[in-house]
């Protein structure tokens, strides 16, 4: 796929992505360190990780690279998420078929997230098994669609507590201005950086302008969270529930942000059902609303080739 040349200096300036993914439900979504090489987007994950599962039963995936500086477009890929297992014979040869591009852009990937391969080492005696370097797969994204979204900087914002996850965590992602909200969109996940606020026990979020914001019923995913070099250290929430277009929430979210947002965008309400939330690599969640009371333990909201690297 052709990029241009403002698309390519993003994606090697940006250390961090989001990968999402189509769950049983709303979409399974994760922050991830990267490299682009050879037309694709690399990453790394554990292969008992729920994400590669559902790769491999619908590998339609979407991908949000932001700016590191917080200004300017955001870049939303789009494709196909291929697994490869070292144990696996049809991996091997799918890896030989590509011939040094394949070692070349491991190297890449190597080299461009050195501090987070450090960061790792310094905590290898606190990674759970399941995470160690034996246990990890590859994975590939092949985007076919990829376009420039609109630029997200929103004035500073009033803490909000999260509900449904430990209070040190929901100190730690309190006062994040920004999200990452992923909806469904012709079978497909799209991700978009968004401004967002609590009203009771449902989220806001404002939008900005896209040709195609979500319709009302569509599955969604709101993430908040902090990233560091550390594993150990990396915290995040993931709301999961149901989106519907909700104008009278701009009130609430000007509130919270100094300033108010920009004219236009669209106000979404998030109805959550549920709440998972990663610190290190504890793992945890509850359901929210009629799903109160249901605890979870999951790898599905687990952050990619940050707090597992």
């Amino acid at each position: 796929m052709h990029l241009e040349p403002e698309q390519r200096r993003l994606l090697g300036r940006a250390r961090i992505g989001t990968l999402a993914l189509r769950g049983s439900g709303p979409p399974v979504v994760n922050p991830a360190a990267f490299h682009f090489g050879g037309g694709a987007l690399w990453m790394t994950t554990s292969r008992y990780a729920a994400k590669v599962a559902l790769a491999r039963r619908d590998p339609r995936a979407a991908f949000l690279v932001s700016p590191p500086e917080d200004d300017g477009h955001s870049l939303l890929l789009q494709g196909l998420l291929e697994v490869y297992d070292p144990f696996s014979l049809p991996s091997h040869l799918r890896a030989m078929a590509q011939g040094p591009g394949f070692a070349l852009n491991l190297a890449g990937y190597a080299l461009k997230n050195a501090a987070f391969v450090g960061g790792y080492l310094l905590d290898l005696a606190r990674v759970p098994l399941a995470w160690w370097p034996q246990n990890r797969v590859l994975l590939r994204m092949r985007p076919d669609h990829v376009r420039l979204v609109p630029a997200l900087t929103p004035p500073p914002a009033a803490p909000t507590r999260l509900p449904g996850v430990p209070s040190d965590l929901a100190l730690s992602v309190a006062r994040s201005r920004v999200g990452q909200l992923c909806w469904l969109s012709s079978g497909r996940p799209v991700l978009a950086n968004v401004a967002w606020a609590l009203e009771g026990a449902e989220v806001l979020a404002w939008l900005p302008p896209m040709p195609r914001p979500p319709r009302a019923g569509v599955p969604g995913t709101l993430v908040v969270g902090r990233h560091r070099l550390r594993s150990t250290r990396v915290r995040g929430v993931a709301l999961r529930g149901r989106l519907a277009p909700d104008e009278s929430g701009g009130e609430a979210l000007a509130t919270r942000y100094e300033g108010g947002l920009p004219e236009g965008g669209t106000v979404l309400r998030l109805s959550p059902r549920r709440v998972t939330w990663w610190r290190g690599f504890e793992v945890g969640g509850t359901g929210l609303g009629r799903d109160r009371g249901r605890a979870v333990r999951s790898m599905e909201a687990w952050p990619e080739g940050v707090a597992r690297r």
